[in-house]
């Protein structure tokens, strides 16, 4: 630990802006992790509970569970549901109301993912500028001193070196997170398509077997 500690003086003061865009990084990192992850956003049991309550026509309850269900797979159900209470019954209005809820939860999905790649870009970048603030160093002792002092060479050519480093090993992880997200991002957005299609053809059945229901009463 303390040898750890000595490399870290050794960096300079840039080691501590790249150690705290690498604490953000691994709790951003940690955060989507759960946000993200499948049980999260796409609660199989609870779709299959609101889904029975709908093909019974009791709409009130699948809307109180979808509610009470932090997703976003609940919250397009109970987008669409409340629609269609309200009279957006058609499977045009239903689309277009499935459409203004994804634009509204989608970006919420998104969170830190950007913030991740952010981190990605800029830790090298900080590294970089350890590495040109320790090379100045260096020339600025052999302006000095020549060649006659090899430890402040040495010091500065540490710093060049540590702060590269440092910055990479942030940066690389953080990079792979960023597009393994951007990859489940995707894959959240199609499993969301497809439960928005099932579900506006589901009212859109349920409307047309009231419509036929109401005219064997009137014939």
């Amino acid at each position: 630990m303390e040898y750890i500690v000595q490399i870290f003086q050794k960096g300079g003061p840039l080691m501590y802006p790249l150690l705290f865009l690498g604490v953000l990084s691994v709790a951003f990192i940690i955060e989507r992790l759960y946000s993200l992850s499948f049980r999260k956003t796409f609660p199989v049991k609870k779709i299959e509970e609101i889904s029975f309550y709908i093909q019974e026509k009791r709409f009130p309850e699948a809307i109180t569970i979808a509610k009470n269900t932090n997703s976003i797979a609940t919250a397009m159900i109970a987008g669409l549901l409340e629609a269609y209470i309200k009279g957006r019954k058609t499977q045009e209005q239903l689309k277009t109301v499935a459409e203004e809820i994804a634009r509204a939860e989608i970006p919420k999905l998104e969170g830190y993912v950007n913030a991740i790649g952010a981190i990605a870009a800029i830790a090298p970048l900080l590294g970089f500028l350890g590495t040109v603030t320790g090379m100045i160093q260096v020339f600025e002792a052999l302006s000095v001193e020549g060649l006659s002092n090899p430890e402040v060479l040495s010091s500065g050519i540490s710093q060049a070196l540590i702060t590269t480093a440092f910055g990479l090993s942030i940066a690389i992880p953080s990079l792979a997170a960023y597009w393994y997200f951007r990859s489940k991002l995707s894959f959240v957005v199609s499993q969301l398509e497809n439960l928005a299609t099932e579900l506006v053809y589901q009212l859109t059945e349920i409307k047309q077997e009231g419509q036929k229901d109401e005219l064997q009463k009137v014939s």
